[in-house]
């Protein structure tokens, strides 16, 4: 019968090349982003970053949305200015008529809504945004840091202080906080002259919340800056460690609670769903 030969049945056979990723020398790119999600997982990086995630529905698309209408406003627009630019773009979602895409409506509604408050207090506490969607690049040793930051601020000091923008449901944890690798890669960027314009001393990182996640007021998650911390070091060697892991030619694959909502289980040794691979 076709397939009965064992010979034939690629889930037994050998592994087909065990050469590493990146050839040895070679610069990596690294993402921010990335460098968080390595951490959870290796093999979930690896099949999402090489086109096995899912395409953006739903709530990712709503929250690209806000991100763009946050990054072409300025800090003196309202909220209700905030809300209207919302509603020229909302049409593009394609959302069918309901009460589900008028709740989703008014949860971005809401995510906004937090995005002027932050900016009113944020201004009030003397700091003044000096960049939004900013490409980052810099190169430190073998890894190339690479992305756009939400929004760059500027205290009276002339200190940089990187907000990240998260309209999710979930937020880390105080300890989580302390090293949280994004944050902590925007710090080493700056420090690194990414923003050589604005200088090298960073004030910290933020997480902004403003989706679920968000208590009743303004949620900020703020890291201390590299230099205060017990271990200067832990985010350049995070960095070059992720950069080594990328370029490799094996991934690990991690069991922990982000399994339950991941769009590789089914490709995943580590799970029922994959365990023949």
């Amino acid at each position: 019968m076709p397939g009965a030969d064992p010979a034939r049945w690629w889930a037994l056979a050998a592994v087909s090349d065990d050469r590493p990723m990146r050839e040895e020398g070679l610069p990596v790119r690294v993402s921010p982003s990335q460098v968080e999600m390595l951490q959870r997982c290796g093999l979930r990086w690896l099949l999402t970053t090489r086109g096995g995630d899912k395409p953006g529905v739903g709530s990712k698309d709503v929250g690209v949305l806000v991100h763009e209408v946050a990054a072409q406003s300025t800090d003196d627009d309202t909220a209700r200015m905030l809300r209207a630019a919302l509603d020229e773009k909302w049409g593009r979602l394609g959302l069918p008529p309901g009460w589900v895409t008028e709740r989703t409506h008014e949860q971005a509604y809401a995510m906004l809504d937090r995005l002027a408050a932050y900016v009113a207090e944020a201004r009030a506490q003397g700091w003044r945004r000096v960049g939004a969607e900013r490409e980052l690049r810099v190169a430190l040793g073998r890894a190339e840091i690479r992305g756009r930051v939400d929004r760059v601020e500027q205290a009276a000091d002339g200190r940089v202080r990187i907000v990240d923008y998260k309209t999710g449901s979930s937020k880390p944890s105080r300890d989580e906080l302390v090293h949280h690798p994004q944050l902590g890669c925007y710090q080493l960027a700056v420090e690194e002259g990414a923003f050589e314009d604005l200088g090298r001393a960073s004030a910290g990182a933020a997480l902004l919340q403003l989706g679920k996640a968000a208590n009743a007021g303004v949620t900020v998650q703020v890291q201390q800056p590299l230099a205060q911390d017990e271990d200067p070091g832990w985010a350049a060697a995070l960095v070059a460690d992720t950069a080594e892991t990328m370029a490799g030619s094996r991934l690990q694959a991690t069991v922990g609670e982000a399994c339950r909502i991941c769009p590789v289980k089914s490709c995943c040794p580590a799970q029922p769903e994959g365990r023949t691979l």
